[in-house]
């Protein structure tokens, strides 16, 4: 076989081996909160952290979560847009938050003693592609920021 056959024949086994690039693989994502803080007029923000343990970017399209303080009672939150995550990446989401009026007690009484705030985190994301819905259940703990009025973190 000459030089320049098999220069040709090793060229076309190199293109071919880099065709068909990493198998993606898809994981159920995480949700956790970032920060809860308390806007000028009273009302709450919250900030969701989604993230993407997956090798390829995730498209979701529906965010339904609920949200509970302490023992109190579910809030209902989602997100009325689509959220585009890179793999191995994560996002913010900065949504306003209704809170009943005995929630909001826990909450104040919580920041009275500066004492942390325990959550759990309920609900489901929807993906495009994969095309699946993968539940979501968190428990986690907030605490007072430091010299910042009405902002956990």
């Amino acid at each position: 076989m000459s030089k320049s056959v098999f220069s040709a024949l090793a060229f076309l086994l190199l293109l071919t081996a880099c065709a068909s690039g990493p198998t993606i693989r898809y994981f159920p994502p995480q949700a956790t909160i970032k920060e809860l803080k308390q806007q000028p007029d009273g009302q709450w923000q919250i900030q969701i952290r989604i993230q993407n343990f997956s090798t390829g970017a995730m498209d979701f399209s529906e965010i339904k979560l609920k949200l509970q303080f302490q023992d109190g009672e579910w809030a209902e939150i989602g997100s009325p847009e689509s959220v585009n995550i890179g793999a191995n990446n994560a996002e913010l989401l900065t949504l306003k938050l209704p809170l009943s009026a005995s929630t909001r007690e826990i909450i104040r009484d919580r920041q009275e003693k500066s004492q942390p705030l325990r959550y759990r985190l309920e609900g489901s994301l929807r993906s495009r592609d994969p095309g699946r819905s993968y539940p979501l259940k968190y428990e986690g703990r907030l605490n007072p920021a430091p010299g910042l009025a009405g902002v956990y973190r």
